[in-house]
C-alpha cells in the first residue's frame, strides 16, 4: 500500500474536529515507510489545511469532493474540474437573488460575499459549524462579473438557506441541469460539483499521476460521497461510526473516529495484522 486517501470530517478528524496525538503520530510512520496519505474532504484546500496541516508528510490534498487537487509544496493546484461557466452563472445568480447563502469554492479557496455570514448565522445550521465554514472563506464585494465571464472558475457550490423548504426548492429547480450533481452534506446544507468529479476520480489522477498501480490505494471514509472513493480503492474501508450504505460495500469496517479507525487500519497494514 502506497496511498492512503482518508476523508477528515466524520473520519480522520474526531468530533471535537481535532487530531490524536497517536493519529498524527500513525501518519508520520506511514510516511516513513513510504505510504502517501492524502486527505480527502468536501473542504477547500485552506480548511483542509487549517486541520491538516501541522501533520509530517502531507504532500497532496483532494479537496471540493475531488474538484481539486493541490500539491502542498507552493500550494498548487495540480487538477480541477469545473461547473461549466454558464450553469455557474446561472446558479450563482439565482442563490444569491432568491436570499441564500453561498459559498464558492474555486482553486485553493472558498469565497462569499460581503453579507453573507449573516445569511448563514440565521440558518439552521448550527453555530460550530457556521463558524468552522466562515474561518477560512474570503470575503469579497461581488463575485457576478467574476463568474459570469468565467474568471472564476467554480470547482464547487455550497449554499443554505434561512428557511429550509427553500433549500429543498433550490435542489428541485437543480433538477434542470445535467452537468452538474448536487446532494445535502447536513440536513440543512447542499453542495453543487461537476458532474465529472468525485473522490475517486481524483484518487484516480493522482495514482496515475505518481506511478502507482491500483493495488496499491486504500481509502477510508464514513459518509455517502465517499462510497465511490472505497469502491475504487484496492481496500475500501468504513469507520464504524459511518453510514449503513458505506459500511455495506466496505471490506473492512475500522473503529469509529473517535477511536483513531484510520489510523489503527494504518498500522495494522504496516505490521501486517491487515493484509491488502
Amino acid at each position: 500500500m502506497k496511498l492512503a486517501a482518508i476523508d477528515l470530517d466524520g473520519t480522520l478528524l474526531r468530533s471535537d474536529c481535532s487530531i490524536s496525538e497517536y493519529s498524527a503520530a500513525t501518519i508520520q510512520k506511514a510516511f516513513e515507510n513510504d505510504i502517501l496519505v492524502i486527505p480527502t474532504s468536501g473542504r477547500s484546500f485552506r480548511s483542509i489545511m487549517r486541520y491538516a496541516g501541522s501533520l509530517y508528510g502531507i504532500r497532496y490534498t483532494i479537496g471540493a469532493n475531488g474538484s481539486v487537487i493541490t500539491q502542498v509544496k507552493g500550494e498548487q493546484v495540480i487538477y480541477e474540474d469545473m461547473i461549466p461557466r454558464e450553469t455557474a452563472y446561472a446558479i450563482y445568480r439565482h442563490i444569491t437573488d432568491t436570499g441564500g447563502f453561498l459559498s464558492v469554492y474555486s482553486g485553493n479557496d472558498s469565497y462569499i460575499e460581503n453579507g453573507g455570514d449573516a445569511i448563514l448565522h440565521a440558518t439552521k445550521v448550527s453555530k460550530a459549524i457556521c463558524d468552522d465554514l466562515l474561518s477560512t472563506d474570503v470575503r469579497i464585494l461581488s463575485m457576478d462579473q467574476l463568474i459570469r465571464r468565467g474568471t472564476m472558475n467554480v470547482n464547487k457550490f455550497f449554499f443554505s438557506y434561512i428557511r429550509p423548504e427553500d433549500n429543498a426548492a433550490c435542489v428541485e429547480w437543480l433538477g434542470q441541469f445535467d452537468d452538474i450533481s448536487y446532494g445535502y452534506s447536513t440536513d440543512y446544507t447542499v453542495e453543487i460539483f461537476p458532474k465529472t468529479s468525485n473522490k475517486d476520480i481524483a484518487l484516480d489522477y493522482l495514482r496515475q499521476s505518481l506511478g502507482l498501480s491500483k493495488e496499491a490505494t486504500i481509502g477510508i471514509g464514513d459518509s455517502e460521497n465517499d462510497l465511490a472513493l472505497i469502491q475504487y480503492a484496492h481496500l475500501g474501508v468504513a469507520v464504524e461510526n459511518g453510514m449503513d450504505i458505506l459500511k455495506k460495500n466496505a471490506d473492512y469496517i475500522a473503529p469509529a473516529n473517535n477511536e483513531d479507525g484510520p489510523a489503527i487500519v494504518l498500522e495494522g497494514i504496516m505490521t501486517g495484522k491487515i493484509k491488502i
